[in-house]
């Protein structure tokens, strides 16, 4: 009895801190006082049903805090997006009441939506401000200001800050501050802030002690982004240059051979093969280098196709079926499948991209809400109000999707301008390979001999061939390589 009592208790307590206080709302008699009930038990669909007879045109309905007490029932109906545009379209804080202020305040500052800036917070600024912050850096007086404006917000504006000192986290490198930026990050990294994904705080710390010339910890940072982040296979070229500016080949190599692997062609970019051939200029693994070559050419002669087509008229064979995807499972690499090939690498990873496709997949999953709750709701008449909504959802997540072509379209232009560069790169690479074997044909130089390896512990041996994955290989390769011979009869 007494388990059972408590349990009754607790089930009370939580009903009443999530069924809320409505009590400001009219409700002395009839529909209005039906109404006040219904939200004060938590009834949210049985509301919405009822606010039709107890407000519609009503001063209260037309009100402000009216118009926020609608957009709350549409919220709590499954109906987020359309909730919160509503809400900071068309009401202000200063207007509502009291109680409805708290309740949107403590909603406003845990939403997805709101926090990650998907949808502005408008009107709503002086309690969640989610502006884009883009700033002007050009001195280290300019760093210190945006410091200052990111002291002046107030404690609770976590975010807000957070997107001030990622401008300065990005920006300061460019005019050779790294310590401002390493100082942005740490802050960053500390704050509990939720705008800036904790990898992309990573790979900036990576790149910016890579800049200082630390390429040890540029590493060890690029080592710890998760393989489930976007930036993974990115990851692992920097770690890859890293290596190599320190001149540990047999590091360096380990990273490039999991680039190389066959289970990440359609994720791999052109810079990658060049890093390969590089290296294999470097160590004289002249075969290696023109192996590579031949390679790159196979592998991406079809993607490159796709991107020259996207960037030219705006889609390619598989740019349709990779945009239902994402409308049905979101924007990643596991939704997109073996077609991810047809996608602007920097698509997955691209904010604005992302933020249309997202945005365009909440809409199509309200608009179908929508057409329930008209059912529930047309006895009343209710029904006119939600399908106005179901419209504009409809028309906004058409208009996301064509922004989100032409987005893609940006991003294929400047994909198909690193392919045109990088291929420039390895023809010098193989030029001077060509001028080196002309040189002298014979590279008759011994190179160092290595040790001898044994098994030791769980560590496994065995020769590497690049037709065979194991997924398991992958990201831990290790690699020893021999110096160049040295050239007879040539000075270069």
């Amino acid at each position: 009895m007494l388990r059972a009592g408590s349990l009754v208790l607790i089930s009370m307590l939580s009903w009443q801190t999530w069924a809320g206080n409505f009590d400001f709302l009219p409700g002395t008699e009839g529909p209005e006082k039906e109404f006040q009930s219904l939200m004060n038990a938590g009834n949210y669909r049985q509301a919405l049903v009822a606010w039709t007879p107890a407000h519609s045109g009503s001063a209260f309905g037309t009100s402000q805090s009216g118009v926020a007490t609608y957009a709350y029932l549409l919220y709590q109906n499954g109906l987020p997006y359309n909730a919160l545009d509503l809400l900071t379209k068309a009401t202000k804080p200063a207007a509502l009441k009291p109680q409805l202020l708290k309740i949107w305040s403590a909603e406003l500052k845990s939403s997805v939506w709101i926090q990650r800036g998907w949808i502005s917070s408008g009107n709503w600024r002086s309690i969640v401000n989610n502006d884009a912050v883009v700033l002007k850096i050009a001195n280290k007086k300019d760093v210190q200001a945006a410091f200052a404006r990111a002291s002046r917000l107030s404690a609770d504006q976590t975010n807000a800050k957070a997107r001030v000192w990622w401008q300065i986290a990005t920006l300061a490198p460019q005019i050779g501050d790294v310590d401002s930026s390493l100082k942005a990050l740490k802050l960053l990294k500390e704050s509990g802030q939720t705008a800036i994904g904790q990898d992309m705080i990573l790979s900036a710390y990576g790149r910016v002690t890579y800049q200082k010339g630390d390429t040890t910890a540029a590493a060890e940072y690029f080592n710890q982004i998760p393989k489930n982040s976007n930036l993974w296979v990115e990851s692992v070229e920097e770690r890859a240059w890293a290596h190599l500016r320190a001149d540990d080949f047999d590091k360096a190599l380990g990273e490039v051979t999991t680039l190389m692997s066959p289970a990440l062609v359609a994720l791999v970019g052109p810079e990658s093969y060049f890093l390969s051939n590089l290296m294999s200029l470097k160590t004289c693994d002249y075969p290696r280098l023109f192996k590579t070559s031949e390679t790159f050419k196979k592998r991406h002669r079809d993607r490159l196709i796709d991107m020259q087509e996207l960037a030219t008229n705006g889609s390619n064979k598989n740019l349709s079926a990779l945009l239902e995807r994402f409308d049905k499972n979101g924007v990643s690499i596991e939704s997109s499948g073996p077609i991810v090939s047809s996608l602007p690498r920097a698509g997955l990873r691209d904010s604005k991209f992302v933020r249309l496709m997202e945005s365009r997949r909440q809409l199509l999953a309200e608009v179908e809400k929508l057409n329930e709750l008209k059912s529930a709701t047309a006895a009343l008449g209710g029904a006119g109000e939600l399908e106005r909504f179901s419209m504009a959802s409809r028309r906004l997540a058409d208009r996301n999707r064509q922004q989100a072509v032409s987005r893609l379209r940006v991003l294929a232009q400047g994909e198909v301008k690193e392919y045109r560069m990088v291929l420039n790169k390895m023809h010098i690479l193989e030029g001077e390979v060509i001028e080196r074997l002309h040189l002298d044909e014979n590279l008759k130089g011994e190179r160092s001999k290595l040790a001898k390896v044994e098994d030791q512990g769980d560590v496994l041996v065995f020769p590497y061939k690049s037709d065979e994955v194991w997924f398991d290989e992958l990201d831990n390769y290790k690699a020893r390589v021999k110096d160049c011979p040295t050239l007879k009869g040539a000075s270069l």
